[in-house]
């Protein structure tokens, strides 16, 4: 008899987990899943965010979050048109906008932290 409940629990769950996923607008759909792809990362691990715009300009996005990135390349990869406004509150509360329309590629890569820099020594 147990056998049968245990069974019916975990198509239940099952059945539960789909519901979820189902109700996930397809950016938060893939949102969710750039920061699964990020999940051999911890949550205060830092990133670059590099960018190439139509025009040649490039642009360092320094000291962002998993959650940013998948933010923004969310939003790049469905076509945004919209300006991702951001202020630097590493220098000074400077603000820039930048419109994802105009970045024809883009690059994100983990930066060092001290404990990365204190095992290379």
């Amino acid at each position: 008899m147990k056998l049968f409940e245990k069974k019916k629990k975990a198509e239940n769950m099952a059945a539960k987990e789909l519901e979820e996923k189902e109700e996930l607008s397809p950016f938060e759909a893939t949102k969710q899943r750039i920061i699964d792809y990020y999940s051999d990362f911890n949550d205060e691990q830092l990133f670059t965010i590099h960018f190439v715009f139509e025009k040649g300009v490039e642009y360092d996005l320094l000291h962002q979050f998993k959650e940013t990135v998948a933010w923004i390349v969310a939003q790049k990869s469905l076509g945004a048109e919209g300006i991702f406004q951001y202020t630097d509150q590493y220098a000074e509360k400077i603000g820039i906008g930048i419109d994802l329309s105009k970045v024809i590629t883009y690059t994100v890569k983990p930066e060092e932290t001290s404990k990365d820099e204190e095992d290379a020594a």
